[in-house]
């Protein structure tokens, strides 16, 4: 904690977590604290509805937050046949996409095999979809593939070394279609780094496609697609971090980030 407190004085910076130490406890009192004070978390059958016309969920009841919003609307919108969350953790969300929209096949991974267990206790009807998943290691032919991967406050929080710019890149490597980022804009450079990954090589997809998702309740999202979509075209962080007050602190970290990787086969000579 006190070597955390003085990150100035550090060249490069660690994660936001112990993830060894990110255990079903320490996550169970974040999502008791910072979610389901003001939101409903599990959503069972009839409480949420989605819209076509519109593109909108609606919660019947208590409202749901709206970064589990804007996800459950990205997936009416995107119509994928098969959706994975990276850092699924508790299982609300992926769980929430099942329940809202039943023949879409879920799947969810995440490092902490407590979460998993976690997940479990409050999804059984997730048992088989889970699976242990360190985004950050090289990609592996065992993970799920998906039409639609999506993060949910899991990549902001990754900043070892180019940790972060391998998990992009093996989201992306996993999608089909789509990948959504529902995190923070600040704590990374996400678009600047999603454009150099893909100009590098670093990218499965032959093209890629930036796009800004608004939820209908306020939270923004990155949205990254293998084809045009009919959708403004997002080109810049700044466009993401339109409205929200700077961070220096975040902003300098994402920087330093951005600034160690080495990307493409920059010939010399």
């Amino acid at each position: 904690m006190f070597r955390q407190l003085f990150y100035k004085t550090r060249k490069f910076y660690d994660d936001d977590f112990d993830w060894e130490n990110y255990t079903k406890d320490s996550y169970l009192r974040r999502v008791k604290r910072d979610i389901e004070t003001q939101y409903r978390a599990i959503s069972g059958p009839g409480d949420l509805t989605f819209e076509p016309g519109t593109g909108q969920v609606t919660s019947k009841g208590q409202p749901i937050h709206p970064n589990q919003q804007l996800i459950l609307e990205a997936v009416g919108q995107l119509a994928p046949a098969t959706v994975h969350e990276v850092g699924c953790g508790g299982g609300d969300h992926i769980a929430n996409v099942a329940t809202l929209f039943p023949d879409v096949a879920v799947t969810g991974g995440d490092r902490g095999a407590t979460q998993l267990e976690l997940a479990l206790e409050r999804h059984p009807q997730l048992a088989g979809r889970l699976g242990l998943q360190d985004i950050t290691m090289p990609h592996s032919s065992a993970w799920p593939r998906a039409a639609l991967v999506y993060s949910q406050a899991v990549v902001m929080h990754i900043h070892t070394a180019v940790s972060h710019l391998v998990a992009l890149s093996n989201m992306v490597r996993m999608a089909e279609d789509y990948v959504l980022l529902m995190e923070n804009p600040q704590c990374h450079n996400f678009v600047a780094d999603l454009q150099a990954l893909h100009d590098g090589g670093h990218l499965e997809w032959d093209s890629l496609h930036l796009y800004r998702f608004d939820g209908s309740t306020g939270a923004r999202a990155i949205l990254a697609a293998r084809a045009p979509l009919d959708r403004p075209v997002l080109r810049s962080d700044g466009e993401m971090r339109e409205g929200i007050k700077a961070s220096p602190r975040r902003l300098k970290r994402s920087d330093e980030d951005s600034a160690r990787a080495m990307t493409g086969f920059g010939r010399v000579g």
